[in-house]
């Protein structure tokens, strides 16, 4: 084999490695979760395995999703680690199968469409991704108040044992124009009872609280781990 064959071929190699970066792929990743899990269950039956799942656990609410990667080299900059405007493309795709996940009720059977927007974004990047580097990125709900939902969400690597950014997400539960209050959608989801509400509480004063812009250490460290969505 030529030089110049090898060189096509670790070229070809390289633009595969980085099928993430591809036009359209981004809605191709997107929307494959919310077609699993608002579009083929109208098909098969809206008494999803999922939705079986979280009524039958106590804490089915706060189970997470998971979604393994790696850094792909058109994701880095020219500091050779995983650009951090990235990141938030990772975090779409990994709140839309979490939110669809717990939500999916709600969503299956409400007279009208019901919507999840993100009202506000934090994150706090903490160690560099590589390229070509895996991670995983976890995301689940953190707590509620009376209007918002709050999902957190961990970058890490080396089999979970490394956190490299923690972000919080504030979205809002839409029915059209009206809003759900976030204890009455998990109520019509049947994942709501009081010790679901109890380590909300907690989480929510730790959030307010013991948290901010300049302190994620509480966050960070919290066990707040249950079990995975199905």
């Amino acid at each position: 084999m030529s030089a110049v064959s090898l060189a096509k071929y670790l070229f070809y190699l390289y633009l595969i490695s980085s099928y993430k970066s591809v036009p359209g792929a981004y809605f191709v990743r997107f929307y494959y979760y919310a077609i699993r899990r608002l579009i083929l269950p109208i098909f098969a039956g809206k008494n999803t395995k999922t939705i079986q799942f979280l009524q039958n656990n106590e804490l089915g609410c706060f189970a997470h999703s998971k979604i393994n990667t790696y850094a792909s080299p058109f994701e880095c900059d020219l500091y050779f680690h995983k650009n951090n405007a990235t990141y938030f493309t990772e975090l779409d795709i990994s709140r839309c199968e979490l939110m669809c996940g717990i939500f999916q009720k709600l969503f299956l059977e409400s007279k009208k469409w019901p919507f999840v927007p993100v009202a506000n974004v934090f994150t706090n990047f903490l160690k560099e991704i590589k390229p070509f580097e895996s991670y995983s990125v976890t995301s689940n709900i953190l707590c509620w108040d009376e209007k918002w939902v709050y999902v957190m969400s961990k970058f890490t690597k080396k089999n979970n044992t490394v956190l490299c950014s923690l972000s919080i997400t504030k979205y809002v539960l839409k029915d059209g124009r009206k809003t759900i209050q976030p204890i009455e959608a998990l109520k019509f989801c049947g994942c709501y009872n009081e010790k679901v509400q109890k380590i909300s509480d907690q989480n929510l004063d730790i959030l307010q609280n013991k948290s901010g812009f300049h302190e994620t250490k509480p966050l960070e460290e919290l066990d707040h781990f249950y079990m995975e969505l199905v």
